[in-house]
């Protein structure tokens, strides 16, 4: 990969992308993200607050990022998403989603759903982007191959089947009650893991199947001074 700057956000930045998995899918890190990092924990601290949302599956709340940081990330990281990704010239790109999270859900209260891997989606031209701001302790993010399809990810082909599949192997398990997914399961193998590092930003297209490494020692704290908070956006390209 050609160098890149990021002159908007920082001059500081660590790129690299590693190709992971069978599929070889590119997840691309980028280090010493953005230039103010604290500025957008402050941010995250003020009023209003986070919030639930039903509709979402996020184990926790979230919170709209205001200001400079949604604009400034879409403008520079479009370059970089098209080489990395081989994105067609012609598709325009797109911020559908912007926003703070913090993990705070106890285990106890998790739906089966949450407890597995997952896909944001199965169109591979939305991509994630995670942005990490918070301490190392709290667990990064991992990526995962399903063992009974082989399924690193989701397409629309695929979708039906792999969900049908996959309910009837966790009504199997018989669990009445769920955990967060940190490593090799019965139904799950671990193909990478990305720690967390402050102010490290991971992209990746959303239909690969992932889940973030909760570390319930460091705590579920709504706080987002001592929780697990990350900065999550969604890039699209139509």
């Amino acid at each position: 990969m050609s160098a890149w700057v990021m002159h908007e956000l920082t001059s500081q930045q660590k790129i690299r992308v590693e190709f992971i998995g069978q599929e070889q899918n590119p997840l691309l890190i980028i280090d010493n993200f953005f230039a103010t990092p604290e500025q957008l924990v402050e941010q995250a601290c003020t009023e209003p607050g986070f919030i639930a949302q039903a509709s979402d599956f996020y184990p926790g709340l979230r919170k709209h990022i205001t200001g400079d940081y949604p604009a400034q990330s879409l403008r520079a990281l479009t370059p970089l998403m098209r080489e990395t990704f081989a994105i067609a010239a012609e598709r325009t790109a797109e911020l559908s989603l912007c926003a703070f999270s913090l993990t705070t859900t106890p285990p106890e209260n998790l739906r089966p759903i949450q407890s597995v891997p997952h896909i944001d989606t199965h169109d591979p031209q939305q991509f994630a982007m995670v942005h990490y701001l918070c301490a190392e302790s709290f667990g990064g993010t991992s990526f995962y191959r399903h063992r009974s399809t082989g399924f690193e990810t989701i397409t629309q082909e695929k979708f039906t089947n792999y969900f049908k599949i996959l309910k009837q192997e966790v009504m199997d398990e018989q669990q009445s009650r769920f955990n967060y997914i940190n490593g090799d399961t019965r139904l799950f193998e671990r193909i990478y893991q990305v720690p967390v590092v402050f102010n490290r930003a991971i992209i990746y297209r959303s239909n690969q199947l992932h889940s973030g490494d909760i570390n319930l020692q460091s705590g579920l704290s709504t706080d987002p001074r001592t929780g697990r908070l990350t900065a999550n956006s969604f890039f699209s390209f139509t």
